[in-house]
């Protein structure tokens, strides 16, 4: 297999605590511009990157009991409504707060807004420590990364092993459709709850 131009992408990073438990969250990207086939493997690298450039943003707050772990590439396909393996990275990034983490249930909140009103994009955060809030609100220095998380997850990119174009969306399954976000983004300074998910994951 190889990329293409116009080839939909899910990228999905995954966190390991240290007891076993996992936390995700899932990226989407439309391969643009021109150029290409791309390798899978190069594009697959490509992502392992981006992951790293968001999280860096939050390294320093994130518990130190949470270890990156994996990043694993898919893309979709139109004919068979699936999600086809491009790849699986390996994702080395510390994180090096060691106060006491948040419930794992508790995260961080970051929405983008897209080209449709409707579809929002929503990035659950988790793995803060209690260092990260005040009086029960996450402090300005944790907003101020999160938006910095935000920038690098919804701008566009170029690959730097690939040389691939990357254009960020908000991939809707009922739709079939990938859109693109504008250029509209907040972080929430109260913790939201991933009450509908399952313990110690965050989509």
């Amino acid at each position: 297999m190889s990329i293409s131009v116009g080839d939909i992408l899910r990228v999905v990073a995954t966190i390991a605590w240290n007891d076993g438990n996992i936390m995700q969250n899932v990226f989407n990207a439309e391969i643009v511009g021109s150029g290409g086939p791309f390798d899978d493997d190069d594009i697959t690298d490509d992502a392992v990157a981006w992951v790293i450039n968001m999280f860096t943003n939050s390294a320093g707050n994130l518990s130190d009991e949470a270890n990156s772990s994996q990043v694993q590439v898919y893309k979709y396909d139109s004919v068979g409504d699936d999600w086809d393996e491009v790849g699986t990275g390996t994702w080395t990034q510390s994180f090096t707060q060691g106060l006491d983490q948040l419930p794992r249930g508790a995260a961080a909140l970051i929405t983008a807004r897209t080209e449709d009103p409707d579809v929002l994009g929503k990035k659950y955060i988790g793995g803060y420590c209690e260092n990260g809030l005040t009086d029960g609100l996450f402090t300005s220095v944790v907003l101020v990364e999160l938006l910095a998380f935000a920038a690098d997850w919804i701008l566009e990119f170029t690959g730097g092993t690939s040389g691939a174009d990357w254009d960020p969306g908000i991939w809707s399954p009922t739709n079939k459709l990938l859109y693109d976000f504008v250029d509209n983004v907040a972080a929430s300074a109260i913790p939201a709850y991933q009450r509908r998910r399952k313990r110690g994951v965050g989509v």
